[in-house]
C-alpha cells in the first residue's frame, strides 16, 4: 500500500544513501527498505565496496635512482558523506594522493631497500596513505609492491637525455 507523500527507497547491502533537503543533508539511509517524504529532495548513493587501484609509477628513491613502480593499492570508504562532499570525483583524488604517496615513500628508501623488501615498503606506504586519505572519508586496505625496476642514478639518466637532445638538435640543422 502507497503512502500519499512519500517515495519508496530500496538502500542496498554494500551502499549508503545520502539523503538531501533543498542542498543540505539530512541523514544518511542504511541498507534496507525506506519511505521518505517527497518534495525538494536529493539522493545520493555512495557504493562502499572496496576498490582497486592499479598504478605503474615513476619515482625517484633517497639515494637518486629512478625506479619504476607497479603496484596495487585496496581501499574503502569509511565516511561516505565525507567522500561525496569532499571533492568532485573522489576516485580521481584517491588516484592523486597514492600517486604522492608511493613518491614521497621511495624519497625516504634506498633503491636497494625499495627492491629488497617490498613488504617494508608497502607497510610504510599503506600507512601513509590511510592518513592522507582520511580527510576524504577512505582508508587504504592493501598497498602492495609487485615490482620494481632500477633505472640508474638520476643525474646519469639526466646526463644521458640531455646528450641524446644534444645529437637530436644537430641531426635535424644537418
Amino acid at each position: 500500500m502507497a503512502l500519499l507523500g512519500f517515495d519508496r527507497v530500496c538502500v542496498q547491502q554494500f551502499e549508503t544513501v545520502l539523503l538531501y533537503r533543498n542542498g543540505r543533508f539530512e541523514k544518511a539511509l542504511m541498507p534496507g527498505r525506506h519511505r521518505i517524504r517527497t518534495g525538494s529532495r536529493q539522493l545520493a548513493r555512495v557504493d562502499l565496496r572496496p576498490e582497486v587501484f592499479r598504478f605503474t609509477q615513476g619515482a625517484v628513491s633517497a639515494d637518486r635512482f629512478a625506479v619504476n613502480l607497479v603496484y596495487v593499492v585496496r581501499t574503502k570508504i569509511v565516511d561516505p558523506r565525507a567522500a561525496f562532499e569532499s571533492t568532485q570525483n573522489y576516485r580521481d583524488e584517491i588516484f592523486i594522493r597514492l600517486q604522492s604517496v608511493a613518491k614521497a615513500v621511495c624519497s625516504r628508501k634506498s633503491h636497494l631497500e625499495i627492491q629488497m623488501d617490498h613488504q617494508s615498503f608497502g607497510n610504510s606506504a599503506q600507512k601513509a596513505a590511510s592518513q592522507v586519505l582520511r580527510s576524504i572519508g577512505c582508508e587504504c586496505l592493501t598497498f602492495e609492491l609487485l615490482q620494481v625496476d632500477s633505472t640508474g642514478p638520476v643525474a646519469e639518466l639526466d646526463n644521458r637525455r640531455m646528450g641524446f637532445a644534444a645529437r637530436h638538435s644537430m641531426m635535424k640543422e644537418a
